[in-house]
């Protein structure tokens, strides 16, 4: 035994063990998420998704019976719907690729990839859909994970996951016109990282501090809601971009939020991809007279 511990296959393992412990310290997301508060987001209802929608990437209602999904490997809308928790139709649109968002305008469906390319599909609901591509500045570096319509302005937001030089202290939301299907170079808004609504980080210029895995208008009241797929969290801004509030959202319950949608009651539904649990379909209510859990930078 004593002849194992001085041999090169020992000398390895223990090379390879230190070399993974460097690895996770130096990597390791440095937030931690204390949850506290149960009765801030509260789960009313759960649909369990069927396994092709595993990786689902983004949701949008058709109507308040059928919820439009894209995940991101496949070219794909799926329309599943809520009361018979199945899919009742697959609108190929597109080759593979890596599809974040969707979102409906009229008959049409607009579904995003990362790198910004957005696909029209129009008639997206009957055999003869047209297909049409939007090619722009956004490159894969700006990493888009949020897609929505903004009705009362009558265009797309594109939420970015990165900062697309990985200096800025921001992260861009851009605009897509509507009505001349024209990118704008320059963001309508920038989340940075010194908002107050982090004041109770550390460290509030760390790119880390939010990544943004969807963003979605109220029908109602037009507030901005903005979700963090990692640590899991909704950020709240009113239609001047002004945040409001900043929730924590229970990591068990939540474990890969994607995808967030309203109805025509302004109902919230978010999607989880799967990890643990299967992929699923969240029906959410706020309480924002509650404070939820607290999120905190812990030193190395």
């Amino acid at each position: 035994m004593n002849s194992y511990f001085k041999s090169p296959p020992f000398f390895i393992t223990l090379i390879i063990m230190a070399f993974v412990t460097f690895m996770y310290f130096n990597f390791k997301d440095k937030y931690v998420t204390n949850y506290d508060n149960p009765l801030e987001v509260v789960v009313k209802k759960k649909w369990e998704l069927p396994s092709v929608l595993e990786e689902v990437s983004g949701i949008v209602h058709i109507d308040d019976q059928r919820i439009a999904c894209v995940q991101d490997e496949e070219g794909k809308i799926f329309i599943y719907n809520l009361e018979t928790k199945s899919i009742e139709k697959t609108v190929n649109f597109g080759e593979q690729g890596d599809y974040e968002g969707i979102s409906i305008v009229d008959n049409n469906a607009f579904v995003v990839k990362s790198n910004g390319t957005l696909y029209e599909v129009k008639n997206f609901m009957k055999t003869d859909f047209e297909v049409i591509t939007h090619n722009n500045f956004l490159t894969k570096d700006y990493d888009i994970e949020g897609l929505c319509y903004d009705k009362k302005n009558n265009r797309l937001l594109l939420a970015c996951k990165e900062n697309e030089d990985h200096r800025g202290n921001f992260k861009s939301v851009y605009a897509f016109n509507l009505p001349t299907k024209e990118l704008l170079k320059t963001p309508v808004f920038k989340l940075m990282y010194d908002n107050p609504i982090f004041q109770d980080f550390e460290d509030d210029r760390d790119e880390k501090l939010f990544r943004t895995s969807e963003i979605g208008v109220h029908p109602t009241t037009n507030d901005i809601y903005m979700l963090d797929g990692v640590i899991p969290k909704i950020l709240i801004f009113n239609n001047k971009w002004e945040a409001k509030k900043l929730l924590v959202l229970d990591p068990d319950a939540f474990q890969q939020p994607e995808g967030l949608s309203f109805n025509s009651n302004g109902e919230m539904f978010i999607s989880n991809e799967g990890d643990l649990q299967s992929a699923n379909i969240l029906q959410v209510s706020l309480n924002e007279k509650n404070t939820g859990g607290t999120e905190k930078k812990v030193k190395n």
